[in-house]
């Protein structure tokens, strides 16, 4: 009997183990389907793009989208094809992980859109607006009245210049300056026959415009071109300064700003044809002034370039240069290379003063000997500059510059069916997550959203902001080309007019065709 009650109390524990696993089992493989069937409801959006440097950011931004939508995962992939345009066609045409959003620079949207490459913003309306993004930002992504695109960061030029040295010149300015007006003060006194008394003091207007006790190099740095020549003509160089103003003149990109008020290539957004302008009454005075700047500081385009100029630079060479936002970076790591080398020197100096000092006392040397040593030891002293960032000067009081600048945005792919999600990371990347860019990249987000505090990155916004982007119109595609031919024959001596007028009509040409011919031949 005891038997038989155990036996069923066995059998009963089997069965409702039995039961327990089974649950369990159905259990893991519901809870494996759910997550399967989550993972292949995920959309996944490629995004495709050309630089290596940047896959550390594009990666990272992927991680927090995915963080906020867990619905979307975003795949970069990296597209290393001299043809990029026609790898993305490629891939999109095949259908196989193409990307569904990519990143271009500005002048190639025209192209993109016109080969079904790139879509209108009609996902998100609210994005590429004043609140997130200067003017510039949002022409060069305007196309036909059409939003294709979204900002991500630029390029454009400031002017550079060397502060130890300008910092110098301030102060020999004051001294000078309280000099003068001393003089003037004892001039006026006595010829009123006066008594010269300790703390008599005047100022004239006609001395200079400038509080001596608060001037700042700000103060000094030429608001026009026309104000650098006078600068020039009065800085009293020190030894080792070949001159005051040098910039690469073979490179239209740094060059562009002195046409870039009145040059007019399909308007602000790049993308008119009917709005072109090349060949104008102020377009002429501008590259005159250009011109004219090679009598002046006589650099030779043949053997100029953005890196040598650059070199010579920091060397101490002159004071002022043009540079893109690449220099940041440069004046920081040379600032602090010349920092350690200088302190170096500076220990090896005073090495050698208190030895020549013990020659001295001992009567190994004479004084003279002692002099010309020391001189000598000074003169192996490495000088340690430092440098500042300033808006791109005016052409003169009348004619204003105006810099050129390069966008590199992303675009939607017109083949994508992830379109909602493409354009959501597109905007989070050009807007929320573009305060991460900079430290990641060197490069600097279009957006405010990116809500930088370094001054020199805060500048170089500034002139974006007042920039002129480079033109879409796929016909004056050559249009870089040619104007930095027609920049380097003018600033070697060759006829503005004519180099400007030839430049107008060969685009013209190029964009209007026969229809151009025409209607020259009627005026003619």
């Amino acid at each position: 009997m005891k038997f038989r009650y155990k036996l069923i109390a066995v059998l009963l524990i089997a069965v409702f183990t039995f039961i327990i696993y089974k649950f369990g089992v159905n259990e893991n493989r519901e809870a494996e389907e759910e997550e399967k069937q989550s993972y292949y409801q995920t959309e996944t959006v490629y995004l495709g793009y050309s630089d290596d440097a940047f896959t550390d950011f594009y990666t990272s931004a992927a991680v927090a989208f995915h963080e906020q939508n867990p619905d979307i995962r975003v795949i970069p992939k990296l597209i290393e094809d001299d043809e990029y345009i026609e790898s993305i066609n490629d891939l999109s045409v095949e259908g196989t992980e193409f990307p569904d959003v990519y990143v271009i620079t500005n002048d190639t949207l025209e192209k993109a859109y016109l080969a079904g490459l790139a879509s209108e913003n009609t996902k998100l309306t609210n994005i590429v607006n004043d609140t997130h993004f200067p003017k510039a930002a949002i022409s060069a992504v305007t196309y036909k009245d059409k939003q294709i695109g979204y900002p991500l960061f630029f390029e454009t030029s400031v002017l550079v210049y060397n502060k130890t040295y300008l910092d110098e010149w301030v102060e020999k300015m004051k001294v000078e300056g309280k000099q003068k007006e001393e003089e003037l003060t004892r001039e006026q006194i006595e010829a009123e026959g006066g008594v010269i008394e300790e703390g008599d003091f005047a100022t004239e207007d006609d001395i200079e415009d400038y509080d001596y006790d608060n001037l700042t190099v700000e103060d000094i740095i030429p608001e026009t071109f026309e104000d650098i020549k006078g600068f020039a003509d009065e800085y009293d160089a020190p030894q080792g300064v070949d001159g005051v103003f040098k910039w690469d003149v073979s490179d239209v990109f740094y060059n562009y700003f002195f046409a870039g008020n009145y040059m007019i290539v399909g308007g602000e957004a790049g993308d008119n044809t009917d709005n072109i302008d090349i060949y104008n009454e102020n377009t002429i005075k501008c590259m005159n002034v250009y011109q004219n700047l090679n009598q002046f500081f006589s650099i030779d385009a043949e053997t100029s370039s953005y890196n040598s100029m650059l070199e010579n630079f920091f060397e101490g060479k002159f004071l002022f240069t043009i540079a893109t936002s690449d220099v940041i970076e440069k004046v920081r790591l040379k600032e602090e290379e010349m920092r350690i080398a200088r302190e170096e020197s500076l220990a090896t100096f005073e090495s050698t003063r208190k030895d020549l000092d013990s020659q001295l006392a001992a009567g190994a040397i004479d004084q003279d000997k002692y002099d010309e040593k020391i001189k000598t030891a000074q003169s192996k002293i490495t000088p340690a500059y430092t440098f500042g960032f300033h808006r791109i000067p005016e052409l003169t009081d009348e004619l204003a510059s105006r810099s050129l600048s390069v966008t590199d945005v992303l675009t939607v792919n017109a083949y994508s069916e992830h379109a909602l999600a493409a354009n959501k990371f597109a905007a989070f990347v050009t807007t929320e997550y573009s305060k991460n860019l900079y430290a990641k990249t060197g490069k600097i987000a279009s957006s405010y959203d990116a809500a930088y505090e370094d001054e020199t990155l805060l500048l170089f916004q500034q002139e974006y902001a007042d920039s002129i982007p480079l033109p879409k119109i796929v016909e004056a595609s050559n249009f870089w080309v040619q104007l930095e031919i027609t920049f380097t024959k003018i600033w070697t001596g060759e006829d503005t007019d004519k180099w400007l007028r030839d430049l107008s009509e060969q685009i013209m040409t190029q964009v209007m065709g026969e229809d151009y011919k025409e209607s020259k031949i009627k005026v003619e």
